[in-house]
C-alpha cells in the first residue's frame, strides 16, 4: 500500500509538471533609462527572438510568455539591448545604464539575436509550440477570423445558421481539432471564397487544412 501511494504521488507530480510546461504566464514590464525616465517604443525579444511587443509612452508593456522562456531582452535604437534571465516572474523591470552602447539590428544578429518578427499567417513553425492550444495558434496566425474558446468563425461569411468551418487534418475530415497539440503541427492553411469551392457547400464557412508532423 505504501509503494502504491508513492506511485500515485510520482504520477501526480509528473502530470502537474506536464501541465506547467505548457502554461502561459501573463507578465507586465517597465523599461527605464539610467535617469529613471520611461523608454517608449522599445522592442521585446523572447529567447533572443524579436516580437511585436513594444513599450508605450510610459515605458510599460504587457505580454504572455511560456514558462519555458529562459531570457527576456529589450532593444531600443537609442539605448541598445538589455537582457535578463526569466524565472517565472509576473513583473519585470529593465533599467539601462547611463552609459550605454547603441547597437544596430545587424549587430544584434551578429550577437545571435533573431531580428525577424513573424506576423499573422507567417509564424515561424518552430514557434507553433509556444501557443497553449490549437485555437490560440489559429488566432495568432490568421486575420479575419473570430476565435471564442473552441468556436471559430471566418468573418465575411453568413451569420445565420451553422458558421462552423470545415477542418481537414492530413486530408481527412474531422469534427473537432481540440485533440491537436500545436507542437505537432507542420502547417495550417485557410481556404475561403473561391479557393474553398472545391469542397462545395461544406466549405462555404471556410476550410482549414492542417498537416501534422510525421
Amino acid at each position: 500500500m505504501k509503494y502504491l501511494f508513492i506511485f500515485f504521488l510520482l504520477i501526480s507530480g509528473f502530470l502537474q509538471s506536464q501541465r506547467r510546461s505548457s502554461d502561459k504566464i501573463n507578465i507586465e514590464g517597465i523599461v527605464l533609462d539610467g535617469f529613471g525616465s520611461p523608454i517608449k517604443k522599445a522592442i521585446l525579444y523572447k529567447d533572443s527572438v524579436k516580437t511585436f511587443v513594444q513599450t508605450n509612452k510610459k515605458g510599460s508593456f504587457k505580454t504572455k510568455v511560456s514558462n519555458q522562456t529562459k531570457t527576456l531582452s529589450i532593444y531600443s535604437a537609442k539605448h541598445g539591448m538589455a537582457t535578463l534571465f526569466y524565472n517565472g516572474e509576473e513583473r519585470v523591470e529593465f533599467v539601462f545604464p547611463k552609459e550605454h552602447i547603441v547597437l544596430t539590428e545587424r549587430q544584434l544578429e551578429d550577437l545571435g539575436f533573431n531580428t525577424t518578427a513573424y506576423r499573422k499567417g507567417t509564424i515561424d513553425p518552430s514557434r507553433f509550440e509556444d501557443n497553449a492550444d490549437i485555437y490560440q495558434l489559429i488566432r495568432e496566425m490568421f486575420t479575419g477570423i473570430v476565435v471564442n474558446g473552441s468556436d471559430i468563425v471566418v468573418r465575411g461569411k453568413g451569420s445565420f445558421g451553422d458558421t462552423t468551418p470545415l477542418f481537414l487534418v492530413d486530408d481527412s475530415f474531422v469534427q473537432s481539432i481540440s485533440f491537436i497539440n500545436p507542437a505537432e503541427v507542420k502547417s495550417i492553411q485557410l481556404l475561403k471564397g473561391e479557393d474553398a469551392t472545391l469542397y462545395g457547400s461544406r466549405g462555404a464557412n471556410g476550410v482549414f487544412l492542417i498537416y501534422l508532423k510525421k
